[in-house]
């Protein structure tokens, strides 16, 4: 296990395409973080420049407290799950998780236990004998991750390698690699696009956009108080909805419409303002004696251990929670009961957080 720190650093391409930013952060001894974001976002290349494949720019890469910029891949001591599993077709299960320590001259006596170790920590002791052909493809990406584990590393990195697997698979392997986490403690770095992947799996998650880092911190620090609206419009399903107004005398208006707030902003916001409110915190009723907006419905979805409303406002189209025996139907006008403590506040104008209520989960 060893710590990992970026300092400054960035990653420049031919014809001036920077896919990474002056990206600074420490990933502590034994940690799992996250990096998240969207396709393009520097993500993967940030990986890449750690794991050796891709030269940074500039700035400075440290694993286990040395300097590995100019270090070749083979002596960082890091080891790496790609998305395409690239496992050897002509070779057995065993062999393919014994190639790494052949090729670093590991006695064969080691290799077997190492071997045996990692086929029982991912369930492939019967399977050592097969071929990658006869394979699912949860399995032959348990063989990619033994292939990881007989050697040791210092820090795990992990690209995307979960993306070829079908919705039931990735919730299965997703378990899998938390699951090793807990019983090995080492350090990983895993990037995705996929915000449960994040959330479930981090210690703490670092989103980017356009190779910046906009926010570092745990899970649900991330989600509860995000640090500007691209953050808080990235993760959560269904998305958070923005809503335009303005925030004057205690109350959000929007239109001929008013909002009173039971709490004035931390930061004493006053003026236009974007108003964050994720579906899970404004609930659809057909009448409510509590502060609400009203809004027209344009769709309804039941999906069976949930419902959501979508309704038309004078702030703009949102997605709302209902009661799973709420009914209702499209041009049907309803009320929308905003939870007043988990409102967030964002400046309309460049996205960065004015104010949040005081709410968060605990």
């Amino acid at each position: 296990m060893a710590e990992v720190i970026l300092e400054h650093v960035s990653k420049t391409f031919p014809g001036g395409v920077r896919a990474v930013q002056d990206l600074s952060l420490t990933v502590l001894d034994g940690e799992f973080l996250v990096l998240v974001g969207p396709s393009g976002c520097g993500k993967s290349t940030a990986l890449r420049c750690i794991a050796g494949l891709e030269e940074a720019t500039e700035g400075v890469i440290r694993i286990g407290g040395r300097k590995v910029n100019d270090l070749e891949p083979r002596d960082r001591d890091v080891a790496m799950v790609f998305q395409n599993y690239a496992l050897y077709p002509h070779m057995t299960v065993g062999q393919n998780i014994a190639f790494p320590l052949k090729m670093h001259r590991v006695p064969g006596a080691e290799i077997q236990a190492r071997v045996k170790e990692a086929a029982d920590i991912l369930g492939l002791t019967d399977l050592l004998d097969r071929r990658p052909r006869a394979l699912s493809g949860g399995q032959q990406q348990r063989v990619a991750l033994g292939r990881s584990l007989v050697r040791k590393p210092a820090v795990f990195l992990f690209d995307e390698p979960l993306s070829n697997l079908d919705a039931n698979l990735r919730t299965e392997m997703r378990t899998e690699i938390g699951r090793i986490h807990r019983d090995l403690g080492g350090t990983m770095i895993y990037v995705t696009h996929d915000q449960a992947e994040a959330m479930i799996l981090g210690d703490r998650i670092a989103v980017l956009r356009d190779g910046v880092l906009q926010q570092l911190a745990e899970p649900l620090e991330v989600f509860d108080h995000p640090a500007n609206r691209f953050v808080a419009g990235f993760l959560g399903t269904p998305g958070i909805n923005f809503l335009n107004g303005r925030l004057e005398g205690g109350a959000f208006t929007a239109g001929e419409h008013r909002l009173p707030l039971d709490h004035t902003p931390r930061s004493g916001v006053e003026g236009p303002v974007l108003l964050g409110v994720r579906p899970q915190d404004l609930r659809a009723v057909d009448r409510a004696d509590a502060p609400s907006l009203p809004g027209v419905v344009e769709a309804f979805e039941h999906l069976g251990h949930e419902a959501f409303v979508h309704a038309h406002t004078a702030a703009g189209r949102v997605v709302a929670a209902a009661d799973l025996g709420f009914r209702t139907r499209h041009g049907d006008t309803v009320r929308l009961v905003p939870d007043l403590e988990r409102l967030l506040f964002f400046d309309p104008q460049d996205g960065r957080i004015l104010a949040a209520g005081e709410g968060g989960r605990h």
